[in-house]
């Protein structure tokens, strides 16, 4: 295997809650001990049974994704490092390990650039929405603190921290909107199925388009009646079957 793909079997308990570590504890060790292993199907049963029960960690997902890797199943791999992206965006051996995936594949389709507004807000899509979230408050706690003690002591450089706080304030408010802006219209799926067949309409009958293979990397555009429209350029827009998706 590549030296880019670093294998790191995270401690998941370090980042959930305290209550959930104590319901996942053993489900987690036993999932590490069977990937140490190299019981990598039972280890992926097993991260999967953690994910089932409503475990949402993004080192979760990247440990999917090395496991999925190691089993050879390349569209299961790209789409949990794809949905360990969304909680981890910054860490580089995920991206190390999500692009040597994708040139194992066919297709090889890289993930789309950024346009206009992610080049405009460029730090929100490398901080999760959690993130952006537990930013604003902290800055909106700074700003009340700034503005209570503005109103006793009226000094010029608390005035001009209140206005350059109200400023951040506002643009971490924007970021939060932008961010659930990408989560909810900017949809990513992954190509599950060996070879699938993009159709010009919602039955397999319609004329093929083009073809996509396993861990091809497509955005989603609509979905009616078990298809979904699925697009990789302004030129190659089709359906194809539902459960041939990951998403």
């Amino acid at each position: 295997m590549s030296k880019k793909v670093l294998i790191s079997l995270f401690i998941l308990l370090c980042h959930i809650p305290l209550v959930q570590a104590e319901d996942f504890m053993s489900d987690v060790a036993r999932a590490n001990d069977f990937y140490t292993s190299n019981n990598y199907q039972q280890a992926a049963d097993s991260y999967e049974s953690l994910r089932e029960k409503g475990l949402n960690s993004g080192y979760l997902y990247y440990n999917l994704g090395n496991t999925y890797i190691r089993l050879g199943k390349t569209g299961p791999a790209i789409l949990n490092y794809i949905r360990a992206q969304k909680l981890i965006p910054r860490d580089e051996n995920l991206q190390a390990n999500l692009n040597f995936a994708i040139q194992q594949t066919r297709d090889k389709i890289a993930p789309s650039p950024p346009d206009t507004l992610a080049t405009i807000f460029f730090w929100v899509t490398d901080l999760s929405l959690n993130e952006n979230i537990n930013f604003a408050f902290a800055i909106n706690l700074t700003f009340w603190l700034i503005l209570t003690a503005w109103f006793y002591f009226r000094t010029d450089f608390l005035r001009l921290a209140r206005n350059v706080i109200f400023f951040l304030l506002l643009l971490a408010f924007t970021s939060i909107g932008v961010k659930l802006h990408y989560e909810s219209n900017s949809k990513t799926g992954v190509v599950l199925a060996k070879t699938v067949s993009v159709k010009s309409g919602l039955d397999a009958s319609n004329i093929t388009l083009f073809e996509l293979h396993e861990g091809a990397l497509v955005n989603i555009t609509d979905e009616r009646q078990g298809w979904i429209e699925v697009q990789l350029d302004s030129k190659q827009k089709g359906w194809i079957p539902k459960d041939s998706l990951g998403i």
